[in-house]
This record gives C-alpha cells, sequence and structure tokens, in this order.
C-alpha cells in the first residue's frame, strides 16, 4: 500500500515565506557601516583658543599734546605673542574737563585699527579710565555729565570695531578704573554710569564690574543668572560680567568681599562674606566671565587652593604680568595626580591650561546598521574639563568627507558650546543621511569656530587637528553597502 506524501500546511508555507522575504528585506533594504574612531585620549598641550587664558597688557595715553607716531600703531599691528587676550588701557586723563577732541578720537580709532591688522588676532578687554597713579578722586572728570557724554564719544568707536572687543571694565572713573576712590561711586552716580554704558556699548560686547556688589547693585538683584535669563533674555544683567583685581590676595580678596552674609546684607549692594560670594559667582560665572589678577603671595593662592578658587569662581582670565610673586610661585609649584595627563607640568602650565574652557573629546559612537529610510547618526561626547564655559556662541559642524568620490558634506550640529558647562560630559548627535550613491570610506571631522570672528576652536585631544580647526573623528567605511 502506497502512502501519500505528507504536505506541508498552507499556513506554514505561507509563513516561511513571511521569512524568506524578511530576511530578503532586511539584507537589501538596510545599509550597514564600520566605524573606525580615530585616537581621543586627553592632551596637556598649549591650545591657541579665543577669550581665554593668560593675557598681556598695553597702555595707550590719549590727549593732543602728545600725539603718538605711527610706530605705536605699527608695534600693535606687528607684535606676535602667543596669547590670544589683551587688555588694552586707553588713558583719557587729558580730557577731564572737556570733550575728546576730534584729534583724541582718531587715536583712539587708530588704535582699534591697529588690532584689526594683527597678522594674529587678539580678543580685546577694554579699560577707558583717567587715572594710572592711584588717585581716583583727583582724576575724576569734572563732572558727572562729562564722563557720560565720554561714554557716548567712545561707545561710537566700539561700534566700528565691536568684532575685537570682548569685554569693557569698569565705568571709567576710580583709580585705575578698578570702582574705587571716586566721588562718581555712590549708588545713584554709579547707576547712572553704568546705565549710560549699557546703552553706547554694542550688545555682543560683555561690560564687567569691579565686585559683586557691584553687579548686584546695577542689575537691583540679589540672584544670579538664570540659564534662562542668559545670552541676552535678561538685559544688561545677561552681559554683565566681573573682574577682580584682588583675587586670592587676602580673605577679602582685597575689598571684594565684606563681612555680612548674604541672609543679613540690608540691600543688593551690600558685600557679602567670602563664602556666599563665591557661591554667588559660582552660578552667575556659568554665562558672563569672571577674571583679573592674582595678588599678595600667601597661602590662599598656593597652588591648589587656588585651583579650587579659580574653579569655583569659573575665572577664565589673568594676567600674566602681575602679580609676579604669585605667578614665580605657581612656575616653582609642581601640579601632582597620577592619574591626570596634567601630572608633573608646573602649577603655572596647569592653571593656564585650564582658565575658561577647554573642550576634550571622549567618545563618538555611529550606529552599524538601520533601514535605508531611516538617517545615519553620529553622536560625539565632550567633556569640559576647563574652569569656566565659552561665553559666546560658535558654529558646530560635522564634515563627512569622501575622497574617493571628491565629496563633501557638512552638517550643522546644532549644538551650543556654551552650555558645555565644566565638569560635566555633554552628548550631541547628528544626523546624516543613510544613503548615498558612493559607498566606500568617509572621514568625519569635527569643526567649532566663533562666530562673531570665524577662529577656531581647538580641542584638548592628542590626534590630528586641521588649520582650519576641523577635529579628526575617524572613518565611516562602506557607508551604504548592502551585504
Amino acid at each position: 500500500m502506497r502512502r501519500k506524501k505528507a504536505r506541508m500546511p498552507a499556513a506554514v508555507l505561507f509563513l516561511t515565506g513571511v521569512v524568506i522575504a524578511m530576511w530578503i528585506c532586511g539584507k537589501w533594504l538596510r545599509w550597514r557601516t564600520v566605524w573606525q574612531p580615530a585616537e581621543y585620549a586627553e592632551s596637556s598641550g598649549w591650545l591657541a583658543n579665543r577669550e581665554r587664558g593668560f593675557y598681556n597688557m598695553r597702555g595707550v595715553m590719549v590727549s593732543d599734546e602728545n600725539l603718538a607716531d605711527g610706530a605705536l600703531y605699527e608695534s600693535i599691528a606687528c607684535e606676535e605673542r602667543q596669547e590670544t587676550l589683551e587688555l588694552l588701557q586707553i588713558h583719557i586723563g587729558a580730557y577731564r574737563d572737556r570733550e575728546i577732541s576730534p584729534s583724541g578720537i582718531e587715536q583712539i580709532e587708530k588704535t582699534f585699527e591697529a588690532y584689526a591688522r594683527k597678522k594674529q588676532p587678539v580678543s580685546l578687554i577694554v579699560r577707558v579710565l583717567y587715572d594710572w597713579d592711584g588717585k581716583g578722586a583727583q582724576s575724576d572728570p569734572a563732572s558727572l555729565a562729562l564722563a557720560l557724554r565720554h561714554m557716548e564719544q567712545i561707545g561710537r568707536v566700539m561700534e566700528k570695531y565691536e568684532d575685537q572687543i570682548y569685554i569693557v571694565q569698569g565705568v571709567f572713573v576710580g583709580s585705575w578704573a578698578e570702582m574705587h576712590s571716586s566721588r562718581y561711586l555712590t549708588e545713584k552716580s554709579y547707576r547712572a554710569l553704568l546705565g549710560q554704558m549699557d546703552a553706547v556699548v554694542p550688545d555682543s560686547i560683555f561690560l564687567a564690574v569691579r565686585t559683586p556688589a557691584f553687579w548686584r547693585s546695577g542689575t537691583g538683584r540679589t540672584e544670579p543668572l538664570s540659564g534662562q535669563e542668559a545670552w541676552g533674555a535678561a538685559g544688561l544683567a545677561s552681559r554683565l560680567s566681573l573682574f577682580n583685581d584682588g583675587i586670592l590676595g587676602n580673605s577679602l580678596d582685597c575689598g571684594t568681599y565684606g563681612d555680612v552674609s548674604r541672609e543679613e546684607a540690608p540691600s543688593p549692594g551690600t558685600k557679602w562674606i567670602r563664602e556666599d560670594e563665591l557661591a554667588f559667582q559660582e552660578q552667575l560665572n556659568l554665562y558672563v566671565p569672571n577674571g583679573g589678577e592674582v595678588v599678595l603671595d600667601n597661602p590662599l593662592n598656593d597652588l591648589e587652593s587656588a585651583d579650587q578658587a579659580l574653579a569655583a569662581m569659573h575665572v577664565s582670565y589673568l594676567n600674566r604680568g602681575h602679580d609676579t610673586k604669585v605667578l614665580e610661585k605657581w612656575k616653582n609649584a609642581i601640579y601632582r595626580d597620577s592619574g591626570s595627563v596634567y601630572d608633573g607640568m608646573s602649577g603655572y602650565d596647569y592653571i593656564e591650561r585650564h582658565l575658561g574652557y577647554r573642550f576634550v573629546i571622549r567618545d563618538v559612537s555611529v550606529p552599524e546598521s538601520g533601514w535605508l529610510w531611516e538617517e545615519q547618526t553620529i553622536t560625539v561626547r565632550v567633556e569640559n574639563v576647563g574652569y569656566s564655559p565659552r561665553y559666546t556662541p560658535c558654529k558646530v559642524e560635522l564634515i563627512l568627507k569622501n575622497e574617493d568620490a571628491g565629496r563633501t558634506e557638512i552638517y550643522n550640529a546644532g549644538a551650543d558650546v556654551r552650555q558645555w558647562v565644566p565638569g560635566e560630559e555633554i552628548s550631541f548627535t547628528v544626523a546624516a543621511p543613510a544613503r548615498t550613491e558612493e559607498t566606500g570610506d568617509w572621514q568625519v571631522y569635527l569643526k567649532v569656530t566663533g562666530e562673531r570672528d570665524g577662529m577656531p576652536l581647538y580641542f584638548g585631544n592628542e590626534g590630528t587637528q586641521t588649520e582650519d580647526g576641523s577635529f579628526f573623528l575617524g572613518t565611516i567605511r562602506k557607508r551604504g553597502d548592502r551585504r
């Protein structure tokens, strides 16, 4: 008796067909990549980044009697230094009893124009002052109205050169314009001066006052900025920063702090105790710069305690020429941390590396496969190991290059570097087309440039970073290959 062959049930046949179809779809409708990352080892090297670090100083005397010759302006234009910041002091004491003359305005314009011609551009911290001798009250202008007029005159010049100017310090008056020893620093006069600065200095430039108490008095508030108020949302408060020319000189930072707790302070302009002022700066200076001079060799500015204080204050710039005793102490000290790439370097170099922002690429990840209608993504993880954020906006781009095909694709990362705060790792993901006509190797670069000056930002990593600032992240192989 012949047996009948067993037939596979129709349902099984259908399911088998579905599985085969799904396998075929999975094979032909998906892209696959092989990601070959670069090395992301942290570097301890010096970085030519803007708006941070040790700064140089230059003073220019403006008057009608002793006109500067062309040699001064040529020396400014031709001078080449490693530092990317310079404090420019413009002395206008010759006009303390009258408006700045057309000749005086021309001299100020020529000074800024000389900086604009530099082959190695610098970001300028500008301080306009009437006094270089510590005689603020004697050197004050003849009237408050005249000081306001001088601000208006110089503000017009700054409008022409605002891309060069990072910060304007002080309100013109006082000894060395450090906002003390002046008859125009009563609350009413000070607010008039600060209000005029806000009105005449271009909005893209930070203003800076000498103490947190001056910040609170000028803004009329006791709370520092929040993230929602930063970058213009709170008017004057959004761009009012600090400068401190008594950093770590003693427990009061040489008059920066006071002896009243925050809870007991009778008014916003009262100086708080050190602990409360440091907590205030730790929040405020996430959004506006802080810097100045370290002074008076004492245990507070020994390397370890200085490192902690500068980090808490989010200090981004310091004078490279003062106080020499403190700076020499740092140069003779050795930073020790066996797990750090900075282990064994001088304290001075260690602090220089951490002034301001220092971005280190920690990792880059790329999915190995996806459907053809899904976008390829690239995720970059960055840590800011510096004392402060970067305070001005940058353009962040991922660049993909296929040299065999002669193609370059540029993608805006949509990341805001101002939010890359110290001590935290952040990640951003960029979507790039998953399918291209060309397969093969795509080299991936990260490029960050300042929106105001177009200057590249350099990363604190070993590895390949081109002159235009593009940092090599790795290679995507056989992108679009359906294997």
